[in-house]
């Protein structure tokens, strides 16, 4: 028995890297898990992998910062697996550039991957989770639900040349730190990891 037996997870960006290694390690745990990749070669290669592995796994592809992609991932987990947990938000990318180069369009991209998408998948997640939570409870029943948010030492003490992504990461600190006291009455914990420099392809 895993300590994940029973519990679905979704976790953005995990057809490679970060994201991938995570979403193996709650299968070998336990877990039933939504993969998602903005490319569909690496996010069947890791559902196939898990599959290989005997655990279970369907894929949610698209970009995160699509406006309706956080209902979208939410639905994919209830529908597929009758249920959501875990929330890993790991997508991610860097557009870099010092301040005076930098577009708008480098500036907004990279906050909505970073922290608008987070937003709107946990917006998605807390209207599941509060339903079944109320179900959960008039059964007697208490179920302990997890989001963990992938910030960065960038966003914690900033990066020469990462304005963007620096921003991002650091609000994804703040976003956790508010949602950890919105959703505590639920059951519901939430954490940020801020990483540092770490090889993933």
């Amino acid at each position: 028995m895993g300590q994940m037996d029973g519990k679905v997870a979704i976790v953005t960006g995990s057809g490679r890297g970060i994201g991938k290694e995570i979403a193996l390690r709650l299968v070998r745990d336990g877990a039933k898990v939504v993969i998602n990749d903005i490319d569909d070669a690496p996010a069947k290669e890791t559902v196939a992998e898990i599959e290989k592995m005997g655990g279970k796994a369907v894929m949610c592809n698209g970009d995160v910062a699509k406006p309706d992609f956080g209902d979208r991932i939410v639905k994919t987990a209830v529908d597929a697996f009758g249920g959501c947990h875990v929330v890993v938000n790991n997508a991610g990318y860097t557009w870099d550039s010092v301040i005076q180069k930098m577009s708008d369009e480098q500036w907004y991209a990279i906050l909505d991957v970073h922290l608008t998408a987070p937003f709107r998948i946990l917006r998605a997640f807390q209207q599941h989770f509060k339903e079944a939570v109320e179900k959960e409870r008039a059964a007697g029943k208490r179920i302990v639900r997890k989001v963990v948010n992938i910030s960065s030492t960038s966003g914690v003490n900033g990066n020469a040349g990462q304005s963007n992504y620096s921003a991002g990461k650091a609000g994804i600190v703040g976003l956790t730190k508010t949602l950890a006291k919105e959703f505590g009455r639920y059951d519901v914990t939430v954490n940020a990891v801020a990483f540092g420099y770490i090889q993933t392809r």
